[in-house]
């Protein structure tokens, strides 16, 4: 388990956020006494939880200082932390990384012995809407601060989107009082996500807090007269509308360009084994970017939610120490688990859905909450269910247990 003794070894860290910040806790955690240089992007800030963002944050209810998270501790190895800083190229044949300034340009090779890539993701954004004044995304800590920056004007709001991080902003500025236009792609909020009884429940909740959906409907085309002049929405039915606050919910593209030409597998994020390491052993991933062959569910995946982000982190190390050591690493065969917060309602899914070919649903406690449960070829691959905690966790060690016992048997 340990890696302790390693003075002369030099580990770079490639990403901020929770990934990035989980593998240095862990390396020194285990003993790690050698160089690290954490590259923590250009955002210039110490990690923060972004789930945050588009719930409490948005909602007053907490400050940026609160969502930090804790500060590793320092035992042995030696950290050096690039903020404003972005790894720009991989000379995988020489094992370094080039790092540029993002404040001066300034830029600089550094040589590593290992290397963790847990850049993550970025905003998806419409060129054609980037940059227009009250049109905003939501990944950043800076993105959820100009958002709530243009909130005490009291704007009429549209977001656009209606997965995760849409359903959540709809809901948090309805708490806030504001009046709400829910753009929805598809039939159903959430429902790519959750699937359809969720995602009529979740509607009807839009609907019950006063939220106005526009269902199967595209934005076809965003206008401002001017930087303080409301932004008008067009429909692809023709119809349009008008805002002060647009907050674009169009998902997230993985950030991996800046391994573009180094060999690896790019095809969908950062291509690795079982055991998160990549075509180079000594260049791992973890987070959103990282897509390896998951053992229970017998499929390649990436899993973009908070608690795969830190699980993978150490797994990747462990696999790191594993190879230095001689031994063969572990698959990484975690469960996916996420949540979302909306109107005081808790959404929570274990497991992974795609590929189901029968649902169950039932009712739960006196509010009749919905529970449902996800089945391929007659085993449970997926649980979700609204303020049923206790039910959804216990289905986690099912699925995993009978994944494991089938050996991918969900992959056909």
């Amino acid at each position: 388990m340990s890696v302790a003794g390693d003075t002369s070894q030099t580990i770079v860290v490639a990403g901020g956020s929770l990934a990035g910040h989980t593998v240095v806790a862990e390396l020194d955690r285990r003993g790690f006494t050698g160089d690290v240089v954490w590259v923590r992007g250009p955002e210039g800030t110490a990690p923060y939880s972004r789930p945050a963002l588009s719930k409490e944050l948005i909602q007053g209810k907490v400050t940026r200082d609160a969502i930090r998270l804790p500060i590793p501790e320092r035992y042995g190895l030696r950290l050096r932390v690039l903020d404003h800083a972005v790894c720009a190229r991989l000379d995988p044949d020489a094992d370094r990384v080039l790092v540029t300034r993002t404040a001066d340009s300034g830029e600089e090779w550094i040589a590593f012995d290992a290397l963790f890539v847990c850049t993550g993701m970025r905003a998806r954004v419409p060129a054609a809407f980037a940059g227009l004044p009250g049109v905003h995304c939501l990944r950043t800590l800076a993105d959820a601060e100009r958002i709530k920056e243009r909130l005490a004007g009291r704007p009429r709001t549209v977001v656009v989107g209606a997965g995760l991080v849409g359903s959540e902003m709809a809901a948090s500025l309805r708490s806030c009082g504001l009046p709400v236009e829910l753009v929805v792609q598809g039939r159903l909020p959430m429902e790519p996500v959750f699937g359809a009884e969720l995602g009529r429940f979740c509607l009807d909740r839009h609907h019950a807090h006063g939220v106005t959906a526009r269902l199967r409907t595209t934005v076809t085309g965003l206008t401002a007269a001017g930087p303080h002049d409301p932004v008008v929405l067009t429909y692809d039915d023709g119809e349009q509308t008008s805002a002060e606050l647009v907050v674009l919910g169009l998902g997230a593209v993985t950030s991996c360009d800046w391994l573009d030409g180094s060999g690896l597998d790019l095809s969908d994020g950062l291509g690795c084994d079982a055991a998160l390491r990549t075509a180079r052993p000594n260049i791992l991933a973890a987070g959103d970017v990282a897509n390896w062959r998951h053992p229970v569910f017998g499929r390649r995946m990436r899993v973009e939610h908070w608690s795969n982000a830190s699980a993978q982190a150490r797994h990747a190390v462990e696999s790191w120490s594993a190879g230095r050591e001689g031994r063969e690493p572990a698959p990484f065969a975690d469960v996916p688990y996420f949540w979302s917060d909306q109107y005081g309602l808790k959404y929570q899914m274990v497991g992974h859905a795609h590929g189901h070919d029968e649902v169950r649903v039932e009712r739960t406690g006196a509010d009749g909450y919905p529970f449902v449960t996800y089945f391929r070829e007659g085993r449970v691959v997926a649980a979700a269910g609204v303020n049923t905690p206790r039910a959804v966790m216990r289905m986690k060690a099912r699925i995993q247990s009978e994944g494991t016992t089938t050996q991918g048997v969900y992959a056909r």
